[in-house]
């Protein structure tokens, strides 16, 4: 699943329930869905109608595909802008080697980073093992652990975050 598929997700799963707990909240406390008859419609209140009708519907990948390009260029998400990810999803070998601690463990294997900060408490050869991984090229150490293991390489996968630069 790409970067850009994930957070498609994210943005799908957590904005939906938030819709939904504001139009919730608006109803138990007496508010009435649609603007006073005499009030001029906002954007915000057009925006709230919309969701209103679109909350029960099935989405169409068009409509979601519509508001991205409607988007702005420079938007993220703020999980990204929290760990300094590019939009594209490629990183610089300089970004890795920022986030270098237990706090914040990026390593780079083949040519894809990694985010292993949730993955370090986890880790059965223990967390000094990862710690030392952290804001540096782990290829050789990892080939050298677990080269002849397949189950190491595939838990991988849910730790990708992008691509190292050329």
């Amino acid at each position: 699943m790409s970067i850009n598929d994930q957070k498609t997700l994210r943005r799908k799963f957590l904005l939906a329930p938030a819709a939904t707990a504001s139009l919730l909240l608006l109803a138990a406390c007496g508010q009435s869905e649609s603007p006073e008859p005499d009030a001029p419609e906002t954007e915000e209140t057009e925006a709230v109608q919309s969701e209103e009708t679109d909350a029960g519907a099935p989405e169409d990948a068009t409509d979601e595909e519509d508001a991205e390009a409607e988007a702005p260029e420079d938007a993220t998400d703020d999980e990204d802008a929290e760990a300094g990810e590019s939009a594209e999803g490629v990183l610089t070998m300089e970004e890795v080697e920022q986030n270098d601690s237990p706090d914040s463990c990026w390593t780079v294997m083949s040519g894809t980073v990694y985010d292993l900060t949730d993955w370090i408490d986890q880790h059965p050869g223990g967390a000094d093992r990862i710690e030392g991984l952290c804001g540096t090229d782990a290829a050789a150490a990892f080939e050298a652990q677990h080269g002849d293991q397949d189950g190491p390489e595939g838990q991988l996968a849910e730790f990708e975050i992008g691509t190292l630069a050329d």
